[in-house]
């Protein structure tokens, strides 16, 4: 085998060494902070001052705030008429 070629696939070898190496070094990497952020949700949960986003709607004060569910329009609900599903050529909207 000609030298140049020898070359090229020792530069290859070290390549892809070098990049195993990195992400080896990554992958530890993550593994830590998957390890910090279980700890800290771990002492996040414990905790009595950390505030949590579970809640009793029933309790929920009306004037809180927010939207008011009985405006909410459920579609499953609504009355259309065959005009309201009409496009403009008369056809309906579901219909080419």
């Amino acid at each position: 085998m000609p030298d140049t070629q020898e070359r090229r696939i020792d530069e290859a070898s070290d390549a892809m060494d070098s990049t195993a190496d990195a992400m080896e070094q990554r992958s530890d990497r993550v593994g830590e902070s998957i390890e910090e952020t279980k700890s800290t949700w771990s002492q996040a949960k414990a905790s009595e001052q950390v505030p949590t986003a579970a809640g009793d709607w029933e309790d929920t004060d009306d004037d809180a705030g927010g939207d008011d569910p009985a405006g909410f329009d459920d579609p499953e609900s609504l009355d259309l008429d065959d005009e309201d599903l009409e496009d403009d050529d008369g056809y309906g909207k579901n219909d080419e």
